[in-house]
Order: C-alpha cells, then structure tokens, then sequence
C-alpha cells in the first residue's frame, strides 16, 4: 500500500467514525421512545361483526335459542403456579435437541451438538435457555398460558411431540410440534370447538424466546450484536432491523431505553440507573415473519398466515455500571378467528432457531436469510454472500481450517487485482521521476497555488502520468475490505476456528489475557506483524509528493496497528497477508525493473 492509499484508508476509517459520533449524539438529543398501541386490525373488527348476529336454532326446538358466542378472551394475569409436575420431553436430531415442557406446552430449552460453548476442545454445545419466555408459548388466550398445564406424549411415527389441553369453556388444543431438517421445527396449532355455541378466538401472541448477547473482545467489545428484525406482509418490503422510531440498525435498540444508539455503553444525558429495565415496541402492522438474533445464532418465527402485528422486547444489564442490552425477543400477534360448534381450526407456523449460517438461511425463503448482518444495498450484499461462499468452498476441499481458506482468499483477490496495482506502481515511478521538475515548479510559484497546480498538471500530462492511478487500487479493494469485515465478524463459521496460535478467529487472540498488565485483553501478534509489512512496504514505494506528507505517512503504520490491534484476527489475517503478497508483487517488479535497466 503506498502513501496516497493508506491516507484514503484513513480517511474512510476516519468518517465511519465521525458518522458513529453523530449518530451518538443524534440518539443522546432524542426523547425516550415508549411502547406504542396496536391499532385495531381487520381480523378482530370480524370477530365482533361475526359475535354480534343469532345464530339459528336447530328447527326441532321448541323454544329457540340464540347461542351467544364463547369470547376466548385474556383474563387477569394468572398465577404460575402448576397444579402437575412439569414434564419434559426432548426433540432431537443430529444437530440439535429440542426440550418440550408441559407447563405452557412449548419450547424452554434449545441445544445445538455441533457448536461449542466455550473455546475448549472438550467443551460441552451451545445451549439457548429460552425458559424466561418459552419459544411458541400463546399469550392473550384464555387458558392457554405458560401458567397452565399440557399434556405431552411422543408421536407415532417418533419425530414430533403431541401437545394437547381443554378449557372449561370447550375449546380444545391439539398442538404438534415437529423437528425437521437441520434447526426447523414446524408448528401446527389446531383449535377444536367442542360445544353448542361458536367460540370467539381473539387475537393472540405467539412468542420468540429471549436471545441474550454474545460479548466479544474485538474492537466494538461493547457491542453485544443483538437485533430484531422483520418483514412486512406487503409487496415490495425491505427487511427492517427495529429499534428507533420503527426501523433502524441493531445499534438503535438503546433509543427505546432513551440512550446512546451505538454500542454498549451509555453515552447520553440519562443516568443508567434512571433508564427502564426493560422496554417493549408495538409494531402495528402486519408480518410475515419476525426474528430475534446475537452475533452467531438467530431464532426466525414465520407463521403461515400473516402476524398481525408483533412486539419487540429489550431488557439491559441490570447489574452493569454502564447501558448494556443483555436480551431481546418478540411475539407475533395472530388474527382473530370465529370457531363454530364442533369446528376445527388448525394453524401452522415455521421456526427457525440455529445458527446465522447463509447456506441453511437461504433454503428457509421469504427472504430470511437477510438476518446475517449485511448492508441494505443489494450489490453489496451480493459481493457479501459471494466473499463467504467463496471462503467456505475453499475451507471444504482444501485442509488446513479458515485460517488456510483467508491466506488463499486473500492471494485470489491480489491476484485478480494484479493488473490494477502493477499499473499503479508504474505510475509512481513515473511520478518519481519527474519529482526534481514538481519541485522546481513549487518554488517558482509557491506564491501562486493556483498557477502552481496548473503547471504541475500540465507536466504530468506531458509525461502522461495520472496522479490518480496510485490511489485507484485502494479504491478497487476498498469495497472487498469492507464486505469482507462485514463477514467475518459475525461468520458462524469462524467461531472457535483456530488456526496456528489463533484461538477463535472471530476474536482478537489474546494471548496470556489477564497475565500480562498490559494490554488488558492479552497480547495480539497478528496487529504487530501488519505493523511491520506497512512499514516495510512504505520503504520499498516509490516516494513522491510532499516532503512534510512523507513524514507524516511514516507514522501510518503505527495508527493503523492502534486502529487493528482489538479487531478480529480473520479481518487481521486477511490485511497482513494482503500486505505481504503487496510486498511480494513490488519486489517481483523491482527485479524485473532491474533486469530491463541492465540489458539497456
């Protein structure tokens, strides 16, 4: 990278920053966002229209009767206490085991074998306790709460569970709860009217379990990746990731407790001890399907029928000194439905809950597969998957792990940039060369800046030289840069992936953390050797321009090791190697230089 390159890194690293600080201060000026109310929807307007007409008698009657439908409504908050011992049963499959609890009839416990808790080798799976708010437990229909009891039992064929439970008032459940593929689970809820009169089955949640953060060492360690995000039942919709007004990033849900919009950490006027617990926002529209995430896993709830509308739930660290949201989830909000005596209802839904892995994504449809933490625009979000499918076709047929997948990465993108640098290593020699001419030019019109640019332009041109060409490689690469560090920081792939004395290559390494006084996270190595191929790499580009930017430029490298050194070690590994095959390529070129001079 020569000196007009890393002064364009700088300077997009530079405005991602200030970007981020007004975002702060934008969030700090806002009021506090509180829960809003659910307008009334088309489905519940029908149930009153449907509960409001007679209802014919049978002809044989005597005395007619007009039966007035049974209202399934919410009663007052019930006591959990249960009557019954809580009975479990497991779903399981080779990737994951699902616990079913009779109290509440649903999901309060999620293991997934195939990926590790902790960085050990022996370490036992990840284990998703959605117990504080059961996944698929309804709310807002009488009877039927995480306060009652279900029966379970294993079905026929072995692979679901049957859920059953009747009311007093004779509305009977039949739930079936089937694990399929991968981390599916497919829901079917069929409601059975099992008395005289029809039954007015109100609107009614259906809830997501709680996803806590995952914290990480990297350079945004505040940041705990938590997000909500959805998709409106309309043609044309983008995904949204809520939390600010409606719609926004992730890093908006701290507006709803009235505090800083980025990261973890509070940097508004309201003391954390002033901010609510935990805040709630209605979106009052209809859904397709809504999904609560961290860093690496997600839960995805699609029902068959659209939502109509769906809550978004976020407690912070209670205990912590700083803001921090530590869990978010969500319910959908299912339409209203007239049950006539003896009728059956039944209703489906989809749930999704593993890990943000693209290739499994993308096979669920309805666009679920935009919950990995790429950018809207729909280019780069192409250029993302590519990135990520290209380092996972390399991980899968050449050994060595996701370390060995980076290195060949990088030296494919070098490679196909090749043309690009050569031409631009040309052009600074060129450069180079006309220096004592620039120089001359700067001291007879260093009165007249104007004049000066003038005539320093019009050498170029006779020496058809583009004093733009050094700076169009970064440019070229600064999107891959980009993309690439949207992928790796949050690649499921690269969670406890090692590679030589690397750990978990979605972290910085850390090495001897806690033992050594400084740094306080442990020390990284990869940063330093980066440090050290900028270095070198500023000694072998041809010098051009400037005095005064020169020497400044030679501090470069140690800005760059401060702004790298707590990022994670793939982005790391990707940028020194990226260096190392720069260096590569300019020594080649100078050999070649050599050569050509010598037979002349």
């Amino acid at each position: 990278m020569n000196k007009q390159e890393i002064t364009i890194v700088v300077v997009l690293f530079l405005a991602l920053l200030g970007w981020g600080y007004y975002q702060r201060q934008q969030a700090a000026s806002r009021p506090p966002v509180f829960p809003t109310e659910v307008a009334p929807t088309a489905a519940a307007n029908a149930v009153d229209q449907a509960a409001a007409p007679e209802v014919e008698a049978p002809a044989a009657a005597s005395a007619p009767v007009a039966p007035v439908p049974v209202v399934a409504s919410a009663p007052a908050p019930e006591s959990a206490k249960h009557a019954l011992p809580e009975l479990e049963l497991l779903l399981t499959n080779a990737v994951a085991s699902v616990t079913v609890s009779s109290w509440g009839g649903s999901i309060t416990r999620v293991e997934l074998k195939d990926y590790r808790e902790m960085a050990d080798a022996d370490s036992g799976p990840v284990v998703l306790d959605l117990s504080s708010h059961p996944a698929l437990s309804l709310s807002g229909l009488n009877g039927f709460s995480t306060a009652h009891d279900y029966e379970l039992q294993v079905a026929a064929d072995g692979n679901a569970i049957l859920i059953t439970r009747q009311t007093d008032d004779g509305l009977r459940l039949e739930r079936r709860l089937e694990l399929g593929e991968n981390y599916r689970i497919k829901l079917t809820d069929t409601f059975i009217n099992g008395c005289t009169s029809p039954i007015a089955l109100p609107e009614y949640a259906l809830a997501l379990g709680p996803m806590e953060a995952v914290r990480t060492k990297a350079s945004t360690r505040g940041q705990v990746y938590l997000g909500l995000d959805s998709l409106a039942d309309q043609g044309g919709a983008k995904v949204q990731r809520w939390g600010r007004k409606g719609q926004g990033t992730l890093e908006s849900i701290p507006g709803l407790f009235g505090g800083s919009s980025g990261g973890g950490c509070s940097r508004n006027r309201m003391p954390v001890d002033l901010m609510p617990k935990s805040v709630e926002q209605v979106i009052a529209a209809p859904q397709t399907w809504v999904a609560a995430k961290n860093k690496f896993f997600v839960q995805i709830l699609a029902p068959e029928e659209p939502a109509v509308a769906c809550t978004l739930y976020a407690s912070r660290d209670e205990e912590a000194q700083r803001f921090a949201v530590n869990t978010v989830s969500a319910d959908v909000k299912l339409g209203a439905k007239l049950i006539g005596p003896g009728e059956r209802v039944a209703r489906e839904a989809a749930y999704y809950v593993g890990p943000k892995k693209f290739k499994i994504l993308k096979t669920l449809g309805q666009r679920q597969d935009e919950v990995m933490l790429y950018a809207w625009w729909q280019w780069f979000r192409w250029l993302c998957r590519g990135l990520l499918a290209t380092l996972n076709g390399i991980q899968a047929v050449i050994p060595g792990g996701y370390g060995v997948a980076i290195i060949l990465l990088t030296l494919i993108v070098r490679t196909l940039f090749w043309p690009i640098t050569h031409k631009s290593t040309q052009s600074m020699k060129e450069m180079q060369k006309v220096q004592p001419l620039v120089k001359e030019i700067r001291e007879k019109y260093k009165d007249k800046p104007q004049k000066m640019n003038q005539e320093v332009m019009a050498l170029y041109k006779v020496h058809k030289i583009n004093p733009m060409a050094g700076c169009l490689p970064i440019l070229v690469q600064m999107p891959v840069f980009i993309a690439l560090f949207t992928v790796l920081r949050s690649a499921v792939e690269l969670r406890y992936a090692d590679f030589l004395w690397i750990a978990d290559l979605s972290e910085p390494e850390g090495i001897l953390a806690g033992a050594l006084p400084f740094p306080a996270g442990g020390l990284n190595i990869l940063p330093l050797v980066m440090a050290a191929t900028m270095f070198w790499q500023q000694k072998l580009t041809p010098s051009g321009g400037d005095p005064q930017q020169q020497k400044m430029m030679q501090f470069m490298p140690i800005f760059m090791l401060f702004m790298f050194y707590s990022m994670p070690s793939a982005l790391v590994l990707y940028w020194s190697v990226s260096q190392g095959v720069s260096i590569a390529q300019m020594l080649h070129s100078r050999r070649l230089t050599t050569k050509a001079e010598e037979r002349v």
